[in-house]
């Protein structure tokens, strides 16, 4: 007697392994030499004290998000450890680096600059939030490997904006449409990608689309000209003023 034909085994789509996601990093890195090459990394000399540290922890932390799933990997649970408390140190500083520069910048111009700058500052101190957010929450979950993952990832995504911009004004200097609206669509892209890929996951789904909404929130004053109204324009004032004798 003949047995049945058995039906073609069908494709299980895996969960998201995001402890694979070093590679990721390490192009983001790779693409920040290049970002900032002209503007930066060519001309060392000629920049601040803030600057370099803000170049410093920025690196520091691209560096430690492609070393910390290598040591997942690798079953390294004592250096995954390690980095996890230097990232106790770094975190804050690279908030607190983003913060210092910015002030410093808005003290640098005036006039039509200094309102082109009042933007750049609401684009520096918002992601520097979303930053400090994701990063509290990825601490507050430490002990929720799936829930840890995601939040530090999201660290990252936060890159993609001040990298990106700057590709594009190396290709084209005086742009004929707003650049935001690609590096936000961009970012928004990735994250979107993400919950797609991770719609297996037994655990921590929820994390991508709660900052994909917190990320719009942000970008919403950016695309709508907010950062032009009075009352920006009066915290950015207040803001330039810190500090000043």
């Amino acid at each position: 007697m003949n047995s049945p034909i058995q039906p073609p085994p069908t494709a299980i789509a895996r969960p998201l392994d995001l402890a694979r996601c070093a590679s990721w990093f390490v192009a983001v890195l790779a693409v920040s030499v290049v970002a900032f090459w002209p503007s930066y990394i060519s001309q060392l000399t000629a920049q601040s004290t803030y600057t370099h540290w803000h170049a410093i922890t920025a690196t520091l932390w691209l560096l430690l998000l492609i070393a910390q799933p290598l040591a997942i990997r690798t079953g390294r649970r004592g250096l995954h450890r390690a980095l996890g408390r230097a990232s106790l140190i770094i975190a804050p500083m690279v908030v607190l680096t983003i913060v210092l520069l910015a002030h410093q910048q808005m003290q640098r111009f005036e006039g039509e600059r200094l309102l082109i700058q009042t933007y750049i500052l609401y684009l520096q101190l918002s992601l520097a939030a979303i930053f400090a957010l994701c990063y509290a929450m990825a601490i507050w979950y430490r002990r929720n490997r799936a829930v840890h993952m995601r939040f530090m990832i999201l660290t990252g995504v936060t890159f993609i904006d001040p990298v990106v911009v700057r590709l594009m004004f190396q290709i084209a200097p005086e742009p004929a449409w707003n650049y935001q609206l690609f590096t936000f669509a961009l970012t928004n892209t990735v994250i979107c990608l993400l919950i797609w890929f991770d719609r297996r996951s037994p655990a921590g789904r929820w994390v991508f689309p709660l900052m994909l909404a917190v990320f719009l929130t942000f970008q919403i004053p950016a695309l709508l000209g907010l950062t032009f109204t009075p009352p920006w324009q009066s915290f950015a004032a207040w803001f330039a003023a810190l500090g000043a004798s």
